[in-house]
């Protein structure tokens, strides 16, 4: 009868303390799901989830920002963000390049006047663009991605070369000074050569008469006609 009592009031006991421990909540997992281990992520650090993965007790948590990748540790018995680490660096994005018409439009409209000659410079991702207004020229310079007016600078008007003097025509004709080289020596004339001096300038007249056998050389002044010179060849 004893051994009865005591059975029944150990099953009571038990039963008793079964009851507490569910009501407790002991019987209950605490532990977070891997969807809620990336709202607490995303709720501290925006962004949109990638992957997750569980090891041991942390959840590793990939997402991405416009700033670039990372990935996060969650604990997974109390949802708390562990660490963040960035893995990848998201790269700057390249500007689009205005294109030429777009820069002489620009420059156009801050300087004025007519657009002509453009050029690009690389180095420094900048257009050179002429500007022309009257006998006025300038070059603008456009920034190539921003479309920014970095400097104006005056260019000077290009003078166009004074074209050279011609050369004085000598009093004398060539014709002429042969007519008075020969009063010298007629015969056949074997060359001219004209000479410019400060004083006028002057012909050298080479003659050879086969005839006399003798060939001369007679330097006849441009201006005065006067036979300065002459020099008999043997």
């Amino acid at each position: 009868m004893k051994k009865w009592i005591f059975m029944a009031a150990a099953t009571a006991i038990i039963a008793i303390a079964a009851m507490v421990y569910l009501l407790s909540g002991g019987g209950k997992d605490d532990s977070i799901s891997a969807a809620q281990a990336g709202e607490a992520v995303i709720s501290q650090y925006g962004g949109v989830i990638e992957e997750t993965a569980l090891t041991g007790e942390i959840y590793e948590v990939g997402f991405t920002r416009e700033d670039g990748k990372y990935k996060a540790g969650v604990d997974r018995s109390t949802g708390r963000v562990l660490s963040v680490e960035l893995i990848e660096k998201a790269s700057e994005p390249v500007p689009e390049k205005l294109t030429e018409d777009e820069a002489k439009a620009i420059a156009v409209k801050e300087a004025g006047g007519v657009a002509g000659a453009i050029r690009y410079a690389e180095e420094a991702n900048e257009y050179e663009v002429d500007i022309t207004e009257g006998s006025t020229k300038k070059t603008v310079f456009v920034a190539a991605d921003s479309g920014d007016i970095r400097k104006i600078t005056d260019v000077a008007a290009e003078m166009p070369e004074p074209e050279p003097a011609p050369e004085p025509e000598p009093v004398l004709s060539q014709q002429e000074a042969i007519a008075i080289a020969k009063e010298t020596l007629d015969g056949e004339v074997q060359e001219v050569e004209f000479t410019e001096t400060t004083d006028g300038g002057y012909y050298l007249i080479e003659i050879e008469n086969e005839e006399l056998d003798k060939e001369a050389t007679v330097q006849i002044h441009a201006i005065r006609g006067e036979t300065m010179t002459v020099e008999w060849d043997d």
